[in-house]
């Protein structure tokens, strides 16, 4: 189990969730900073930090980790905030040693939202199969195109704003499901670069769905929309 002191630290570092000293003092704002965590992991938002959490931490902390290409011990010491910064300086981002949105969009393959070589297989809250064409196997194998890799860390980084799971109600289509969906023909599903999204609590209003259109935009969509005829309580996202 890690000290108040290491999740804190791992808190301060990865998305930026806790923002006062590492102290080792189980303060208001690392309790709130838990709690957004969990939220984002799919934890019970209890702000303890238990067993579940510390696993959950200790897993996420060494994916970033491995990524850095550092020691993975699930702690984030200064030879990881060394390299986080190693990775900003390289990218021309901003060096603060918060591997955010930005860091992690370089760490997981770049952000240039191109289709790809078809060899995505998911990411920490995303698996592949989720955004299976719905074709049901009529007309393609489920994977017309590689996922971008720009979208899923758009996607990503809404999750852990929200707190919330992402239900992906429309992902990749092929020429022909996308036809009869009534999808434009140079649609963006069709090269693995756009997503219909729903998420509980947000998506149920329409001020709720245009909150997530302009996050989306933020996080560097290059097109979002909702409350259209037919959309429903969805919103599409596409890069």
């Amino acid at each position: 189990m890690l000290t108040i002191r290491q999740y804190q630290s791992n808190l301060k570092h990865y998305y930026g969730y806790y923002s006062g000293a590492v102290d080792g003092i189980r303060g208001a704002g690392t309790i709130a900073a838990i709690k957004a965590f969990q939220r984002g992991h799919s934890v019970y938002a209890d702000g303890i930090y238990g067993v579940n959490t510390n696993a959950k931490m200790v897993s996420v902390i060494k994916s970033l980790q491995g990524k850095l290409s550092v020691t993975r011990d699930g702690i984030i010491g200064n030879n990881t905030i060394a390299a986080i910064k190693a990775t900003q300086k390289k990218y021309g981002l901003t060096v603060d040693g918060i591997a955010g949105t930005k860091t992690m969009a370089k760490l997981n393959g770049g952000s240039s939202g191109s289709s790809g070589s078809g060899t995505w297989n998911g990411s920490s809250h995303f698996s592949k199969t989720e955004f299976k064409c719905k074709c049901g196997g009529r007309y393609c194998n489920g994977y017309p195109a590689t996922v971008s890799t720009k979208l899923i860390n758009i996607l990503e980084s809404l999750r852990a704003y929200y707190g919330k799971p992402i239900t992906i109600t429309s992902g990749l289509r092929c020429a022909r499901h996308n036809a009869n969906v009534g999808g434009v023909s140079n649609s963006a599903h069709k090269y693995g670069r756009a997503a219909d999204i729903y998420i509980p609590g947000i998506c149920s209003t329409a001020a709720g769905r245009r909150q997530v259109v302009s996050k989306a935009y933020s996080l560097g969509a290059a097109y979002s929309y909702a409350n259209t005829k037919g959309m429903g309580n969805v919103v599409h996202i596409n890069v």
